[in-house]
């Protein structure tokens, strides 16, 4: 019975030193405090893996050991040349034109000098410009803008003998001129044929005025500060000629010579007329550019 008591009281003292020296080794706090959760860290996951690449050797070569091998592998190749007849070169478009230059040649040889603005919309009416005894067809370069913006396709002329024309100065030749002209302007692609018209100034505007008499599908002539008299071009026998087609005329109340001119014009006229006088002696493209909206005016009434 001894016995047995103390090997029961042997294994009881063990077990209590074991716990005690387990219980020593742990942090009580750990033991007794509870550890809040944590986020789950996330894991890239692990690339493809991708075969390498290796180095190819161009055609012909010989692989004489591993460091010819390198070699030839590594060596930079000439580019291949594209001959040129493989593909299409298309060049860039040329600048936009404000106007082109357009030559008339006249039954007797004399060759007249133009300049063409071309109107945005065609095919559209045309207006031929007729500049002054003492000018030449790029007078009208700001006119002619303001006209082709307007929608017209606007025709500045060196009559002969001027500018860039041939020939010698003869306002009679120059009517039979201006009406060779406007034959060939019907006969232009984008120009409407049945609307074409004249604008002249100072001796241009008699010519203007005279021409379009003599052509019957010339439908209308605006003109500024004409003259009474220009040797060879009457405006009387044109006024009969002209008959009831509309007619505009802008001058300078105080310039005697316009005046004149108008009142001879208004005298002999049967069809609709716009008589635009203007305060001052102003005449010509002086006249034109002292009004900013004359013009607009004159290209509202062609258009109409």
């Amino acid at each position: 019975m001894r016995g047995w008591r103390a090997t029961r009281l042997w294994a009881t003292l063990c077990g209590v030193a074991l716990s005690a020296l387990l219980l020593s080794a742990c942090d009580p706090e750990l033991l007794f405090t509870p550890v809040p959760p944590t986020e789950t860290l996330f894991i890239m996951p692990a690339s493809p893996t991708i075969a390498p690449r290796l180095p190819t050797l161009p055609e012909g070569e010989a692989v004489d050991d591993a460091l010819a091998t390198q070699v030839a592998a590594f060596q930079p190749r000439v580019p291949t040349l594209v001959p040129n007849t493989a593909f299409t070169v298309t060049p860039l478009p040329p600048p936009t034109q404000v106007f082109i230059s357009l030559p008339f040649a006249m039954p007797d040889g004399a060759l007249l000098g133009s300049l063409l603005f071309g109107a945005p919309k065609r095919p559209a009416p045309a207006v031929l410009l007729l500049h002054d005894a003492d000018a030449t067809k790029e007078a009208w370069l700001q006119v002619a803008r303001t006209l082709q913006a307007s929608g017209l396709n606007a025709i500045a002329l060196d009559l002969r003998g001027f500018g860039e024309s041939s020939g010698t100065p003869s306002w009679t030749r120059s009517v039979q001129d201006v009406i060779a002209v406007l034959e060939r302007l019907r006969s232009l692609p984008n120009l409407d044929p049945n609307r074409l018209y004249v604008l002249g100034i100072g001796a241009g505007a008699n010519i203007a005025f005279s021409s379009c008499a003599s052509a019957s599908f010339c439908r209308a002539a605006a003109l500024i500060s004409p003259l009474p008299v220009l040797e060879g071009v009457p405006l009387e026998a044109a006024s009969a000629a002209y008959g009831a087609r509309r007619l505009l005329i802008a001058y300078g109340r105080e310039d005697a010579r316009s005046a004149a001119a108008v009142t001879s014009l208004a005298a002999n006229l049967a069809g609709e007329r716009r008589i635009l006088p203007y305060e001052g002696a102003a005449r010509g493209m002086i006249l034109l550019e002292s009004q900013p909206n004359l013009i607009e005016i004159i290209a509202r009434w062609l258009l109409e």
